[in-house]
C-alpha cells in the first residue's frame, strides 16, 4: 500500500509539473503586452506612403429602402430590439455626395463599403440597371475626391431568391455569387483596385446557424458545417470571377477576430480552451485559404476536415475586423465547455444580455502580429471601433489603435491600412439604433449628421 501511495504521489507531482509546466510554455510564447501611458501619449510615427485611413460601412445599415432576407427577419416581432427596422436607416442612398463631404472632413483617404446584392439583382439573373449606375457614379465621385475605394460583395444580407433556395449552404449559392461577384468586377472594376468578397463569414455561419439568432435562424452545428463549406466555395469562386473581370483586382476576406486570452495564465485547460476557440473562431476561414484544405470544428461535435484545393491563391490581403477581447474559462456542465468574459479595458456600448468583451489596443496589436506570422500578407484593419453614445471612449480607441498599428509596423508586419467603423450611426443589426459607433451621429427623426466625440481625434492622426 505505501508503494502504491508513493507511486501515486510521484504520478501527481509529474502531472501537476507538466501542468505549470505547458502553462508556462504558453506564457513564454504569448506574453503579456501592457501598452504604457508614456507610449500612448507619444506623437506617432508617420504612415507608409499610400497607408489607407478611412471609414467602413454596410449597404443594409446606412442606405435604407433595402429588399432582402434581413428586412424579412426585422418584420418578424421580437428579431430587433424595440421593434426597429432597417427601412430608412442611415438615408444613405440619397446622400452619397454629402456622405464623401463628411470623410473629406475628417481627412479620411478610404472608404469600405458593400454593393448591396438584394437591390442590385433583385430576382434571380435580373440586373437592376439604375442600382449599378447609382453605385458607378457613387466609386467616381469617391475616386474624385482622393478616397479610395474598397468594395465588400457580401455584408450578411441576401436577396429574398437566393435566401429561398437555401442561403449560403445551398449547393448553388457559389456559382450565384460568382456571377453577382463577376459583374461587379466588369461594371465597377476600372474604378476599384481592392475587393472584399465575404465580410465575417464566421459571425453569418454562427449567428444563422448555431446560435440561430439571425437569418435564416437555423440552430443545427450540421447546417452550420454547410455553410461554412458554401461560404468557403463563394469566395473561392468570387475571387476568380473578379479577377477574370478585372485582372488587377486585389481580394481578401474581412474576417472578424478577437483576442482569446486564458482567463488564468496558470489554469491549463484555460489556455487550451483559449486555443480551441481561436483556431474555431479567428482563423477558420483564413487557415481554409492558405491551406487549401478547410478545417472546422463546433460545440456538438459537428466538424469538418477535407481538402478544398480551389481555395489556393485566392486572397491578396488578410482583412481584420477587430472589436473584443475575451478572457476564456474552462466551464465543464456549459453546452460550450468554456465560458467568456470580458477584460478591464473599454466595452462598447452595444446592448443586448450577452456580456461584451473589451477592447483594448493591445488586443489588435497582438492580432494583427498573429495574421502577419500566419499568412505573410498585407494586413487592412477592415473595420475597428467602439459604440459611444457620449464620446468619451471612442478618441482613447482610435488613439490606441493608431499605436498598435504603429507598434506592428515597427516590427515589420505589411498594415496597409485602418478602416474604422463606421463614419456615421447606423442600422446595427438585431441591436437596432441603439449602439452608437459612428463618427457623426445621426439623428432618427431629421437624420441630420452632426460630429460625434473623438471624431477630432481620428482627424488629427491621419496620414499628412
Amino acid at each position: 500500500m505505501k508503494k502504491l501511495r508513493r507511486a501515486l504521489g510521484v504520478l501527481v507531482l509529474i502531472l501537476a509539473a507538466a501542468w505549470l509546466g505547458t502553462c508556462a510554455w504558453f506564457a513564454l510564447r504569448e506574453p503579456d503586452v501592457a501598452f504604457t501611458a508614456a507610449e500612448l501619449s507619444k506623437p506617432p510615427a508617420p504612415l507608409p506612403a499610400g497607408f489607407l485611413w478611412g471609414t467602413a460601412s454596410a449597404a443594409h445599415q446606412v442606405e435604407g429602402g433595402n429588399t432582402n432576407d434581413w428586412t424579412r427577419f426585422e418584420a418578424q416581432p421580437g428579431t430587433v430590439e424595440r421593434g426597429e427596422t432597417s427601412a430608412v436607416a442611415a438615408g444613405g442612398w440619397e446622400r452619397m455626395s454629402d456622405d464623401i463631404a463628411l470623410m473629406k472632413r475628417v481627412r479620411a483617404n478610404a472608404y469600405r463599403f458593400s454593393i448591396e446584392w438584394s437591390r442590385i439583382e433583385p430576382t434571380d439573373g435580373a440586373w437592376n440597371e439604375a442600382a449599378w449606375e447609382r453605385y458607378a457614379f457613387f466609386v467616381k465621385a469617391l475616386r474624385s475626391e482622393g478616397v479610395t475605394p474598397m468594395v465588400t460583395l457580401l455584408h450578411f444580407t441576401l436577396p429574398l431568391w437566393m435566401a429561398d433556395r437555401g442561403g449560403v449552404a445551398s449547393p448553388d449559392f457559389p456559382d450565384r455569387f460568382a456571377r453577382f461577384a463577376g459583374e461587379a468586377g466588369k461594371r465597377l472594376g476600372p474604378d476599384v483596385d481592392l475587393w472584399v468578397t465575404l465580410n465575417e463569414p464566421n459571425v453569418q455561419m454562427y449567428m444563422g446557424y448555431v446560435s440561430g439568432v439571425w437569418p435564416p435562424q437555423v440552430k443545427s452545428p450540421q447546417q452550420a458545417v454547410k455553410a461554412y463549406l458554401g461560404l468557403l466555395r463563394a469566395h473561392a469562386a468570387a475571387a476568380k470571377a473578379l479577377r477574370a473581370a478585372d485582372p488587377g483586382a486585389r481580394v481578401g476576406m474581412a474576417n472578424n477576430v478577437m483576442l482569446l486570452e486564458p482567463r488564468s495564465r496558470l489554469v491549463l485547460t484555460d489556455w487550451l480552451g483559449a486555443k480551441l476557440v481561436d483556431a474555431s473562431w479567428n482563423w477558420a476561414y483564413a487557415d481554409a485559404v492558405r491551406d487549401g484544405r478547410a478545417r472546422l470544428w463546433l460545440p456538438g461535435g459537428a466538424s469538418v476536415d477535407a481538402p478544398m484545393p480551389e481555395l489556393a491563391g485566392t486572397t491578396d490581403f488578410v482583412g481584420l475586423n477587430y472589436y473584443f477581447r475575451y478572457l476564456v474559462r474552462f466551464a465543464p456542465g456549459t453546452p460550450e465547455g468554456f465560458a467568456m468574459t470580458p477584460g478591464p479595458g473599454l466595452v462598447s456600448e452595444i446592448g443586448g444580455s450577452d456580456p461584451q468583451g473589451d477592447s483594448p489596443p493591445e488586443a489588435l496589436y497582438l492580432l494583427m502580429r498573429e495574421a502577419w506570422r500566419r499568412y505573410r500578407q498585407p494586413i487592412y484593419v477592415t473595420e475597428g471601433g467602439i459604440a459611444d453614445e457620449k464620446g468619451t471612449m471612442r478618441g482613447a480607441l482610435v488613439r490606441g489603435q493608431r499605436h498598435a498599428i504603429d507598434r506592428a509596423l515597427a516590427e515589420g508586419a505589411q498594415v496597409k491600412g485602418y478602416l474604422h467603423w463606421t463614419l456615421l450611426d447606423n442600422f446595427e443589426w438585431d441591436k437596432g439604433y441603439r449602439p452608437k459607433f459612428g463618427l457623426f451621429h445621426v439623428d432618427r427623426q431629421t437624420l441630420e449628421r452632426t460630429p460625434a466625440g473623438g471624431s477630432e481625434v481620428f482627424a488629427e492622426l491621419a496620414p499628412r
